[in-house]
């Protein structure tokens, strides 16, 4: 199911996937790792250093009950776009911790500043975990302690694991590409798989890239491919209070980036869109207790929004997740979904079929080869297509079904460590 658009850009702009790519296969970005105390056994503190003239953009959680590190971060970054790291802890989400919790993460930066001998406007700071706890100041300074002194170019493996909390696999993911005979790389690690559906980004993703592009780009490429990638993706419908994805440039190869330069633009776009649509396609695909990877094609539509609106109403809907499970191909709850979009839409238009067969057209149900369709669901990966047939626009959506794992895993999760 790979996405044909993405792949031609592959080609047209020279990207290769980097081998066992990750967050340091970008020159000069440094991580390191540690077991700080936050949990029990696994490591749960981590720094993303990278050095020099950088330039920052972020996306953010929509949240009312944004979490300390996101209300801190967006803090920084209205002052300074000039990032040097990213301070991550798991286990703790020091959200709905009131002013102490934002207290504590101004702390925090505070303490990371002296020993990265770095300005405090120069760090930023992520939280991922159980929500309503505040930060244990003496395990993080621990854990800035250990860091500090440990930064490394091999460590990014590791730092993918380290901001994991209930995921199964860690995600990471980096592409090379090449400008006018000179070669930069986009890299980046992320974390997810329950309460993905965010309208923004998803969960925690960090991107880094040598490539030399400022701040005000940035913002505009990476909105860009966040729309396309991580807002089109959804496993339970549940938004979470800690979502930020962060892209920073670190400026040292000699690949330009600029909008008034549409090849160079349309390339770095091409790059991390690739890059996010992989990371994206992993939270999907490690989603608790998940079974199926479900496509849905929502085409014919009148504008991008209303795509996305019905693929997100189909995905969200309990009845169908369960019916993926299942292998049931109950094609009535997708088409109950979709009526229950609120903007305009002629019922009488659409058609729903799936690998090329069809189960509804105008509307109606018609005969198809049911044993066949059975077949299709008991295949890990399964792709939808929903025709409105009122314009010309489309939108994919990711997600997956909902097993009776997921119903444990959640019911469990304070015993998660």
């Amino acid at each position: 199911m790979s996405d044909i658009k993405n792949n031609a850009d592959l080609q047209e702009f020279d990207i290769s996937p980097v081998t066992d790519g990750t967050i340091t296969s970008v020159p000069g970005v440094l991580t390191s790792s540690c077991h700080c105390g936050i949990r029990k056994f696994k490591d749960d503190f981590s720094i993303i250093f990278i050095p020099g003239e950088t330039a920052c953009s972020a996306v953010f959680t929509k949240n009312k009950f944004a979490a300390a590190p996101v209300i801190i971060t967006k803090e920084q970054l209205s002052r300074c776009r000039k990032i040097n790291a990213v301070l991550i802890n798991s286990g703790i989400a020091n959200a709905c911790t009131g002013v102490q919790g934002i207290d504590n993460a101004r702390k925090t930066i505070k303490v990371a500043a002296e020993y990265l001998n770095l300005h405090e406007e120069n760090i930023i700071i992520s939280s991922t975990g159980r929500i309503g706890r505040q930060l244990p100041l003496d395990k993080i300074e621990k854990g800035i302690a250990y860091c500090s002194k440990n930064l490394s170019l091999v460590h990014g493996h590791r730092t993918a694991k380290a901001i994991l909390t209930i995921d199964k696999h860690p995600k990471e993911v980096a592409f090379r590409f090449n400008l006018n005979g000179k070669e930069a790389v986009i890299g980046g690690i992320a974390k997810g798989s329950v309460m993905v559906e965010p309208d923004m980004a998803t969960t925690l993703s960090f991107i880094a890239t040598d490539a030399r592009i400022d701040s005000r780009v940035m913002d505009a490429v990476l909105k860009e491919c966040v729309e396309e990638t991580f807002n089109c993706i959804s496993t339970d419908g549940c938004q979470s209070t800690n979502d930020m994805i962060v892209a920073i440039a670190g400026n040292s190869s000699e690949v330009y980036i600029s909008e008034k330069d549409f090849h160079s633009y349309n390339c770095f776009r091409a790059v991390l869109m690739k890059c996010l649509d992989e990371l994206s396609r992993k939270v999907v695909e490690d989603a608790e207790g998940a079974t199926k990877f479900v496509e849905l094609m929502i085409t014919g539509s009148e504008n991008k929004n209303q795509a996305r609106q019905i693929g997100k109403r189909i995905a969200n809907s309990i009845l169908f997740k369960t019916a993926m499970y299942g292998e049931d191909i109950n094609w009535g709850r997708i088409a109950a979904a979709i009526g229950s979009h609120e903007g305009d839409l002629d019922p009488f238009l659409v058609d729903i079929s799936i690998d090329g067969i069809f189960l509804m057209k105008n509307g109606m149900a018609v005969d198809f080869d049911i044993e066949k369709t059975n077949d299709l669901l008991k295949n890990k990966y399964i792709s939808f297509n929903i025709n409105l047939n009122s314009g010309n626009t489309s939108a994919r959506i990711l997600t997956s079904d909902i097993s009776y794992e997921y119903i444990k895993i959640n019911a469990l999760y304070k015993k998660q460590q």
